[in-house]
């Protein structure tokens, strides 16, 4: 493995400094293994819990499954602010949180999967109405949540089956319970989908040495690799993919750090730390980042705006070079 090139500045004292108490939550307890009880984590957690945002999105959250997802990158959709709400470290414990996890409970598939109101329009193939049902470019997202808040059900346990069981030689490719197809060579693996399908693997430590997760990393490391080569389902590696963003909505290279650095696997690979030092030559000088691209869902939001630093993203990299070095 490649060492990181860049001397990285130590952000914790920026981070606790912070008005925005997910930030210094998640600090002392995943940068500064702080004990969960320590009154300083417990205070932070509680502000959390009471923080308008976050009292918030846990109650737009409750409608699940509300609107109909119409396009995967909606970033305002409510699968991604229950992400958004597991990220952050809530857990089925924390107010508010068991009145989603059970209305996402409530629809799952006979194979495992659990769904969302979803709506393809006829020309793309779908129906054209909104019904109950599962993309691997979504469904992934709402098990990695479920797995984040601490959720005990066996019904968990039969959606990592299912996507156990659904992997390819190359990875996962473009499935649904509709028989929909995204615009991309059949034998392809769709980038997204491969890259969430990890991401709900990586927090079950008995997958990790998994030949599944090892052939989805191989996959994703691959497509950075030959990157300069065709995009696959649409999906490119440019510019845009370079740009630090969150939530991580789609796919960008924030995101794909993200995933990857909970595998250790994925960690031995050069590519990881090639894309991981391109990130951390982005850091200021008082040890920050700065978004470079934002969700206009999110303005109001201090990730939300690219004229200043954003805590959250400096912890989110902060997190994935603690990760590297382990």
């Amino acid at each position: 493995m490649n060492s990181l090139s860049a001397k990285i500045l130590d952000p914790r004292s920026y981070l606790l400094s912070t008005v925005y108490p997910w930030v210094r939550y998640n600090t002392p307890l995943n940068l500064m293994k702080y004990d969960a009880r320590n009154p300083k984590v417990i205070q932070a957690k509680n502000e959390m819990n009471e923080h308008p945002k976050i009292r918030g999105l846990i109650e737009e959250c409750k409608t699940w499954p509300a609107t109909p997802l119409k396009r995967h990158n909606d970033a305002g959709h409510l699968i991604h602010k229950i992400a958004i709400l597991a990220d952050f470290g809530l857990e089925i414990t924390d107010n508010g949180i068991t009145e989603i996890v059970n209305k996402v409970l409530l629809h799952q598939s006979e194979d495992g999967s659990f769904k969302s109101l979803l709506e393809v329009p006829v020309r793309y193939g779908g129906k054209g109405a909104p019904e109950m049902s599962w993309m691997l470019c979504d469904a992934p997202t709402l098990l990695y949540s479920l797995q984040k808040f601490k959720v005990k059900d066996r019904r968990v346990d039969e959606a990592i089956n299912h996507i156990l069981s659904v992997v390819d030689n190359n990875g996962w490719r473009c499935k649904t319970s509709q028989g929909f197809r995204g615009p991309g060579r059949k034998t392809d693996y769709c980038p997204y989908a491969n890259l969430i399908s990890l991401k709900s693997l990586a927090l079950n430590q008995k997958l990790l040495d998994s030949e599944e997760v090892k052939i989805g990393v191989d996959t994703q490391i691959d497509h950075w690799f030959n990157r300069k080569g065709r995009k696959i389902y649409l999906f490119g590696i440019g510019t845009t993919f370079k740009r630090l963003k969150y939530p991580h909505v789609w796919y960008d290279i924030l995101h794909v750090l993200d995933v990857l650095s909970m595998i250790p696997y994925a960690r031995e690979s050069s590519h990881f730390t090639e894309m991981l030092n391109l990130v951390n030559e982005k850091q200021l000088q008082d040890s920050s980042f700065k978004p470079e691209s934002v969700w206009r869902a999110y303005k109001d939001w201090g990730f939300g705006q690219k004229k200043k630093s954003s805590p959250w993203i400096t912890y989110k990299v902060a997190l994935i070079n603690k990760r590297a070095k382990s």
